[in-house]
């Protein structure tokens, strides 16, 4: 990454030039740190809100950022501050896809959210993903249909002893689907598979904490309550996740055609920020609503959303 220029003509407003190059063809997520002393210390961030242009998604060529300098530095003024872009090419390993949101300011009256959030709701294959990776590296064990925490050596929190995910159940048959949501995912005595054909539905049959593990595995967090409805709601002009109103040809949920209960992410298009399936589908639940659920959400728990690593998107 070649930085070319940036400059101000007064209104607090800096151009930031640069030509990206990534050697294998990646798209890249660009961040910007400040230096007030000539590059000596690079110890001011500008906020997400301060920032538009190509910062996400970017690929080569020549591209520029717009910083609103006075938004994190009122009434600052020198001619000793440098500007230094930093481009990454970080590769998810369930490929996952992220949607950047910017300032949403959130529900009245609670946090609003800022960062990166799945665009899908995390699938069976993804999840299996996981608890293949989760044997390998010791940090879950099968018991009978149950999987449990282990203790192992991914960095991740260990939930030891407690149940992730229940093999081989059963879902409802109601409203025009049969077996509907049932658990997907199975072991073979080497590794767990995914039924066919159920590959890119919607995980089911796992508990908040084997949500958390999936993604502590991975370095996602799970969102706080008033974080997903801060994305869910939009503009604050939606009442569902997929707008002011909805109906079957929407969203997945009573009377929709759903022959399996659950239909593949992203099956009813995208709403809001780009995102899918912010409702129907699946049943969702979390920590920040219900502390107190550990063990069981049956018949269409998904993790629904979960954020890029704290330490690197937020």
């Amino acid at each position: 990454m070649s930085p070319l220029s940036s400059g101000t003509d007064g209104s607090g407003i800096v151009d930031i030039y640069y030509t990206l190059s990534d050697m294998d063809g990646d798209s890249c997520s660009v961040s910007i740190q400040v230096s007030s002393d000539g590059g000596s210390t690079w110890d001011i961030t500008p906020s997400a809100s301060a920032l538009s242009g190509s910062l996400v998604n970017v690929s080569s060529g020549r591209r520029s950022i717009q910083w609103a300098s006075k938004t994190d530095l009122p009434g600052a003024y020198g001619d000793n501050y440098r500007v230094k872009v930093t481009a990454d090419d970080y590769t998810d390993p369930l490929s996952m896809v992220w949607v950047f949101i910017n300032n949403d300011p959130g529900v009245a009256g609670h946090e609003g959210f800022t960062g990166y959030i799945s665009k899908y709701e995390t699938t069976n294959a993804q999840y299996c993903q996981f608890l293949n990776d989760a044997k390998v590296t010791g940090d879950i064990v099968i018991s009978g249909n149950n999987i449990l925490g282990a203790s192992g050596t991914n960095s991740g929190t260990d939930y030891i002893g407690v149940k992730y995910y229940v093999m081989n159940q059963s879902g409802k048959t109601y409203n025009g689907a049969v077996n509907g949501g049932a658990a997907r995912i199975s072991f073979n005595g080497s590794k767990f598979v995914v039924s066919a054909g159920f590959e890119n539905h919607p995980v089911t049959y796992l508990s908040v904490n084997g949500a958390l593990a999936f993604c502590g595995y991975y370095g996602y967090r799970l969102p706080t309550e008033w974080e997903w409805q801060a994305v869910a709601d939009y503009d604050g002009t939606f009442n569902y996740g997929c707008g002011p109103t909805s109906n079957n040809s929407q969203a997945n949920y009573l009377d929709s055609t759903h022959p399996h209960g659950t239909t593949p992410v992203g099956s009813y298009g995208v709403f809001g920020y780009d995102i899918c399936d912010m409702m129907g589908n699946v049943w969702r639940n979390g920590p920040a609503r219900n502390p107190m659920i550990t063990n069981t959400l049956f018949f269409g728990a998904g993790v629904g959303m979960t954020n890029r690593p704290v330490v690197r998107w937020i």
